[in-house]
C-alpha cells in the first residue's frame, strides 16, 4: 500500500552540518532519509543518506550523498 508523499513543516533553524530536527526519515533504518543543514555535512547517516546544503554556491557544495554509514560524505556535482 502507498502512504503517500511525505510532507512536513519544520520550523527548526538549519544548523551547521546538519541534525535530525531538519531531516526527512525514509525507512524504518536508523538514521536513513534527506538532511538539511547549512556548511558542509558533519551529521552521522546510513549509507546513501542525502544532504541539502542550505547556503552552498556552487555546483559541487549543494548536495551529497552519505558513503560509509557515519559521517563521510561525498559532494554531487551537477552541470551549471
Amino acid at each position: 500500500t502507498s502512504n503517500g508523499p511525505i510532507s512536513a513543516g519544520k520550523t527548526a533553524a538549519l544548523t551547521a552540518g546538519g541534525d535530525s530536527t531538519n531531516a526527512y526519515f525514509i525507512t524504518s533504518t536508523a538514521n536513513f532519509g534527506v538532511f538539511a543543514g547549512s556548511g558542509a555535512p558533519s551529521i552521522s547517516a546510513a549509507k546513501g543518506s542525502l544532504y541539502l546544503r542550505s547556503d552552498g554556491s556552487a555546483t559541487n557544495n549543494r548536495m551529497y550523498v552519505n558513503t560509509d554509514g557515519s559521517t563521510t560524505w561525498t559532494a554531487v556535482t551537477t552541470v551549471a
